[in-house]
């Protein structure tokens, strides 16, 4: 009974030991038999895969160029537009509705705030022009812009562009007018002592600057400094046309005197020699001697003068 309680054992265990080399078996198996298969789909995979990514990075290129040109012309376009848009900015300060086209009749018929509003509408634009150098334009529309008000502002941006353009005259003319209207307009008094100095015009030009300069309170740096130059400028000219003008003077009767003193001898008298005549450059010069001596330096001189012209008539000889 044991016997074959141990025989069925040993069976039972054999049984399982085959069921294990065959699971064994078959696992390698499918192993080796799985493993080609998975290789060849994964080399299969990746061969498709970097064929399909190759035009991916083409399209890219193309994309990426096809938006750097989108770019370029879009920026393109832009600058276009900015220019038109400036263009279109220049030509409507000359287009617009202008005020400067109404009539005398139809100026008189306008209230004062439109007069006011109106004659500065065509101060601002004349000072777009004023800053785009535009001078000529700018001095129609200040000049507009006076039929509407007579505002000292609008003399003094006129003058402006007259000195811009070297025209002095006008400036002072200009800057007059503001002053009648603002007696202490300190930057019509600085424009119009700039003018009066460009036509050397010195003494008006340092009245303006010296009055510009007590109106701020000496704090004005501009019109300090620009009296003092004029300043100097006037007195160099003044200086200069004095001695022009000056009469020749002599000294006083005492310094000829100690000059003529300091020398021994002023020179003896020509005398006749052989009972001839003296010549008129000697009879001159014995005339010059006795004024001398009595200290009539001026009618001396006139002698002297006379006597030299006397001898430079001669022919070398002494004869006349």
């Amino acid at each position: 009974m044991s016997n074959t309680t141990g025989d069925k054992a040993v069976q039972k265990s054999a049984s399982v030991l085959e069921k294990l080399n065959l699971n064994e078996r078959s696992w390698k198996f499918y192993a080796a038999a799985s493993i080609p298969p998975v290789l060849v789909a994964g080399l299969a995979l990746w061969y498709y895969s970097s064929r399909t990514a190759e035009p991916t990075k083409k399209d890219d290129k193309k994309k990426r160029s096809r938006k750097s040109k989108k770019s370029k012309k879009g920026k393109a376009t832009e600058d276009s537009a900015e220019e038109k848009s400036a263009a279109a900015s220049t030509a409507s300060l000359e287009t617009e509705d202008a005020p400067e086209n109404l009539t005398d009749e139809q100026i008189a018929a306008l209230d004062q705030a439109e007069l006011v509003k109106l004659g500065q509408s065509l101060k601002s634009r004349g000072n777009k022009f004023f800053q785009a150098k535009r001078y000529e334009k700018a001095i129609e529309l200040y000049t507009q812009a006076l039929r509407f008000a007579k505002d000292p502002v609008f003399y003094s941006n006129r003058a402006a562009c007259y000195a811009a353009s070297s025209d002095h005259d006008k400036v002072i003319q200009d800057c007059t007018s503001a002053l009648e209207l603002e007696s202490r307009y300190v930057k019509a008094l600085i424009r119009r002592a700039q003018a009066y100095e460009s036509t050397e015009q010195y003494r008006d030009s340092l009245y303006d600057f010296t009055t510009a300069c007590i109106l701020e309170d000496f704090g004005n740096s501009l019109a300090a400094t620009s009296a003092e130059r004029v300043l100097k400028k006037l007195a160099e000219a003044e200086a200069h046309e004095r001695v022009q003008k000056r009469s020749p003077r002599l000294p006083s009767k005492s310094f000829i005197s100690g000059y003529l003193n300091s020398f021994r001898n002023c020179g003896d008298e020509a005398a006749v020699t052989d009972g001839s005549v003296l010549c008129e450059a000697d009879a001159l010069f014995n005339e010059a001697l006795s004024f001398t001596a009595l200290q009539e330096y001026s009618q001396a001189i006139e002698s002297v003068d006379k006597a030299v012209a006397a001898v430079e008539k001669t022919d070398g000889s002494g004869v006349l």
